[in-house]
């Protein structure tokens, strides 16, 4: 019994719902032995008088299940109407959760989300048990509408980012090939510098040597002239001597 009291102080401590005692479905002395102990009625006459209101209330808000010491315990959600006072704890309790969790006042906040959407939970249950049925199931499907267009919304958004880190990757990739195209060409550049320089070298080395042959063949030319000059004015010389002997 103690660990079930504990139990539940800590669902109201935590949660934004009002939930009622729980109950042993099949074990109904433990169920009226804590309903006396917090001085509440049986739960056979509570659950008789509230039971279409309860059904319509477990509809939306889950109860809560667990087993302890081999007993199976339910949590439901309270079907009793909520006082003014209660409202006006409510909006307290939700300012301070939102407080105490840090939720962002603006922009996307899972937790302001997730507190807006329980507060939104408890106040259909106040409508529920209030006795307005129909009001209720409006608010539910109001409440489901939103739902579903934040999830369109959270498809969509995560669709884009998909789409955009897609592109990003495309990008990267297409960056890292021109980065390699540039490598290659770069690689190539440089190959063709170094065979130009080489062909650079060549050809110098090569008119060096043309210009040292030519040089070479010029000074062999020039002696070869000069020779050929000096034995002509030798047998010039010899044979003007031939002749003016021949006179005598």
């Amino acid at each position: 019994q103690q660990s079930v009291e504990i139990t539940m102080e800590k669902e109201n401590t935590d949660s934004l719902i009002t939930w009622d005692v729980p109950h042993a479905p099949h074990d109904a002395r433990k169920t009226s032995k804590l309903r006396q102990k917090k001085d509440l009625p049986p739960a056979e006459h509570s659950r008789e008088s509230t039971k279409q209101v309860q059904e319509v209330i477990n509809h939306f808000i889950t109860p809560q299940e667990w087993l302890e010491d081999d007993t199976q315990w339910v949590q439901e959600a309270s079907s009793t109407a909520a006082t003014r006072l209660e409202v006006v704890q409510l909006q307290e309790k939700l300012n301070r959760m939102l407080k105490e969790q840090g939720a962002k006042e603006t922009g996307i906040c899972q937790i302001r989300r997730r507190l807006y959407d329980e507060c939104f939970d408890e106040i259909i249950r106040q409508v529920v048990a209030d006795g307005c049925v129909e009001r209720a199931l409006l608010l539910l499907r109001i409440r489901d509408e939103r739902r579903a267009a934040l999830k369109a919304y959270q498809r969509l958004f995560e669709s884009r980012m998909a789409y955009g880190f897609r592109l990003a990757l495309r990008g990267e990739q297409e960056i890292l090939h021109e980065l390699q195209k540039i490598k290659q060409v770069s690689e190539h550049r440089e190959n063709l510098q170094k065979q130009a320089q080489e062909w650079k070298t060549k050809i110098e080395t090569t008119q060096k040597q043309q210009e040292e042959r030519f040089k070479e063949d010029e000074k062999r030319y020039q002696d070869e002239i000069n020779t050929l000059k000096k034995e002509n004015v030798a047998k010039k010389l010899q044979l003007e001597n031939c002749c003016v002997v021949q006179k005598r």
